[in-house]
């Protein structure tokens, strides 16, 4: 029987405890790789999840001006039919263009500022049918504004809520509205006066407060840090800026 030398024992142990010690290196990298892997696909998921909630917030935000529009609508045609036939008929085609335009296409991220100045166009040439002689709306929009986009709907808040504090039937009301274009901006200015009465002002001010908290929220998730909304009421007159960064 020969016995294995010192230096083969030694050898041995050797090439026994590398063995063991790359099978842990390696048991511990595969380990810290799936780790790893399965970190990558919780954060991936994470962050499905939070474009998904996202997409649901600003769904629910924008679907909560078309009820609102579309019964102030539905009430001054209503007032109309019995009054004035021909009219109501331009009413329900203008009525018509909008809906489509709110329904069918503000379904994506962003749209031509074209289509938005010429939905708020046709709104103010509706609300223009149910006031008097006193309808004091003034707009300055540019002519060219081609290949700009914004998110849908962004502006129109502001212009119904103009509409629905601003105008009253009396002499002192008035809208102006200006849009105005820069290299990198859109900024969009509105102001009107607004009216105290004893029997509207809690309700008229709580509908304003929810609208203008929905813009704040769609801005904030559409635009984040990329835009300036600043609102004051000075001498009864409410006036918004806002700015948007392209």
């Amino acid at each position: 029987m020969i016995l294995p030398s010192l230096e083969d024992v030694i050898i041995l142990l050797t090439g026994t405890y590398l063995i063991s010690l790359l099978s842990s290196v390696f048991y511990f990298t595969k380990e810290s790789y799936q780790s790893k892997e399965e970190k990558l696909t919780i954060e991936k998921q994470k962050n499905t999840l939070e474009l998904k909630f996202k997409e649901v917030q600003l769904q629910l935000l924008k679907e909560q001006i078309h009820p609102h529009f579309i019964f102030n609508m539905m009430n001054n045609l209503y007032a109309l039919v019995n009054v004035d036939t021909e009219l109501s008929r331009e009413v329900i085609i203008r009525l018509a263009d909008l809906l489509d335009y709110m329904l069918y296409e503000c379904n994506t991220e962003k749209v031509e500022l074209s289509n938005e100045i010429k939905f708020i166009n046709n709104y103010i040439e509706l609300e223009k049918i149910r006031h008097d002689e006193n309808f004091n709306v003034k707009t300055d929009f540019p002519k060219n504004v081609s290949g700009v986009k914004v998110a849908p709907l962004i502006l129109f808040p502001f212009v119904e809520n103009a509409f629905k504090h601003g105008l009253k039937q009396t002499s002192n009301d008035f809208i102006d509205m200006k849009l105005t274009m820069a290299s990198l901006q859109v900024q969009f200015n509105i102001k009107n006066n607004i009216h105290h009465t004893t029997s509207t002002m809690t309700g008229a001010q709580k509908s304003k407060g929810i609208g203008l908290k929905n813009v704040r929220e769609r801005l904030d998730l559409i635009y984040q840090n990329k835009y300036e909304l600043e609102i004051s009421t000075n001498n009864d007159i409410f006036e918004a800026n806002l700015k948007i960064l392209r």
